[in-house]
């Protein structure tokens, strides 16, 4: 997949992933904000960045559509062969 490609069913992808990351924050006892859904997103990155799941944006990357194609490509390489959402 090329780097400048848009994902297939990103917007559900980062929806899961949103949902992932909580669980997986909740299972290690932390509470992430759930304000607002780019406060959530946001959350979740850094989360997933501080328990190395994914490797961290370049600083001048940082930004709302970059974040969510991020954990998009997260959770379409987490989810299995046969899932709906690939």
């Amino acid at each position: 997949m090329s780097k400048t490609a848009k994902i297939h069913n990103e917007d559900k992808l980062v929806k899961k992933a949103i949902e992932v990351g909580f669980k997986l924050a909740k299972l290690q006892g932390l509470e992430l904000p759930t304000a607002t859904q780019p406060l959530k997103v946001q959350a979740v990155y850094l989360f997933l960045v501080e328990v190395n799941q994914i490797p961290p944006l370049p600083e001048d990357k940082l930004d709302g559509p970059n974040i969510k194609k991020r954990l998009a490509l997260w959770m379409h390489n987490a989810l299995p062969d046969n899932d709906p959402l690939k």
